[in-house]
């Protein structure tokens, strides 16, 4: 699923639905970058990071989403701050401490700075489909996420549109069944024998 604008997203009680990690080779030649955009990577160590981060926190987190919203957030945020509705680390901090209380008031969680990216983001876009005409807010992400050059390690995920991040395609060397999502192919162990009455 491509992150992408769309209106009901709110700072407050959700963030943008995030993935399980996998153990990810290089991209586009630089090692342990989950994905390069306009040359500078994201490294896999922090989508981990914010999967550890909030998997217990947030349902739904996926490594396809956390490697969309690293992508985008610093043009959303960008834009956030045009508009005049930009977000601090502070306010990014306090979504991650409110949502922990909500489900477990007497937890108390640490988040470094990719969970951190990812409330930014949140709150951001969030704070964008506030703005005046927030259709052509729209427009304006989606054009200046095109323009970037965004290159995604495959086995992390796949870039659809030249901009949205989906799912990791199904390489065409792998046999089976499936609509084109990598599957997990781990043998299943083989069950043990009952023992038997004599």
């Amino acid at each position: 699923m491509a992150v992408q604008w769309r209106r009901g997203v709110r700072a407050a009680g959700v963030l943008v639905a995030l993935t399980t990690t996998v153990g990810l080779a290089g991209c586009a030649g630089q090692p342990g970058a989950a994905a390069v955009v306009d040359g500078t990577a994201i490294p896999t160590s922090d989508v981990e990071a914010a999967l550890t981060e909030l998997l217990p926190w947030f349902q739904g987190v996926t490594t396809t989403n956390v490697l969309s919203v690293l992508i985008q957030e610093p043009t959303v945020v960008d834009l956030a701050e045009e508009k005049g509705v930009g977000v601090s680390d502070e306010e990014a901090q306090a979504l991650l401490d409110q949502v922990v209380k909500q489900k477990s008031p007497d937890a108390t969680a640490t988040f470094t700075e990719p969970s951190l990216a990812v409330a930014r983001y949140s709150i951001a876009y969030s704070n964008l489909e506030d703005v005046p005409n927030p259709s052509a807010v729209g427009e304006e992400i989606d054009s200046r996420l095109r323009a970037l050059d965004i290159e995604v390690n495959p086995r992390f995920a796949s870039l659809e549109d030249g901009f949205q991040v989906g799912p990791p395609a199904r390489p065409s060397w792998l046999v089976g069944s499936g609509s084109g999502a990598v599957e997990d192919s781990a043998p299943q162990p083989t069950p043990e024998p009952t023992p038997s009455a004599s």
